[in-house]
């Protein structure tokens, strides 16, 4: 799989949290999931407390593509199942100021892209419509100025193109049996 990583950019509308947002009992209600712990994700449920307990409007109101942008430590106590609920959501991406890197792989292995940009917040609005482009790094403000996150590898491009990592495994298991 030598192919060149995608350049597409995500667009979308900016949904805007602070720092030290706690995944399983902020993003999500952990409490609420956790004897599901293991089965299959109940997408719907989660979809539904996807941060209601922070911005209730936010299940009804959000839409497919839109941007979540979080602070310091963001989604910081998490498990599989708050990546999940972002996804689900129809959320594209997520830029933070900083989060545990559990955090990145776990949603990375769903097909949610997170992005480590310093100076987010501070750039940004609710409600803004920014550009992200993972390969590259560029994050286009409203304003259309670009500032710069640490690019995806290719290998992280291809897993989020797949849609995560179980698809981009089963896409190089037939490839290499083709």
């Amino acid at each position: 799989m030598n192919e060149a990583p995608s350049v597409r950019t995500l667009r979308g509308r900016v949904w805007k949290f602070g720092d030290q947002v706690c995944g399983d009992d902020g993003i999500i209600e952990f409490a609420a999931v956790r004897d599901g712990f293991g089965k299959p994700f109940d997408l719907d449920a989660l979809r539904q407390m996807c941060f209601r307990q922070l911005r209730p409007e936010f299940p009804s109101q959000v839409r497919p593509g839109d941007i979540v942008v979080g602070g310091r430590n963001f989604a910081h106590h998490n498990h599989v199942e708050v990546s999940v609920a972002i996804k689900a959501s129809g959320i594209a991406a997520v830029l933070v100021e900083s989060c545990e890197s559990g955090f990145i792989r776990r949603a990375l292995s769903q097909g949610l892209p997170i992005l480590l940009v310093p100076g987010i917040t501070q750039a940004v609005a609710d409600g803004d419509v920014i550009g992200v482009t993972p390969a590259t790094g560029a994050i286009e403000l409203a304003d259309g100025r670009v500032i710069p996150s640490p690019p995806f590898s290719p290998q992280m491009v291809r897993i989020w193109e797949s849609g995560g990592l179980v698809n981009a495994l089963a896409g190089e298991f037939a490839a290499a049996r083709a």
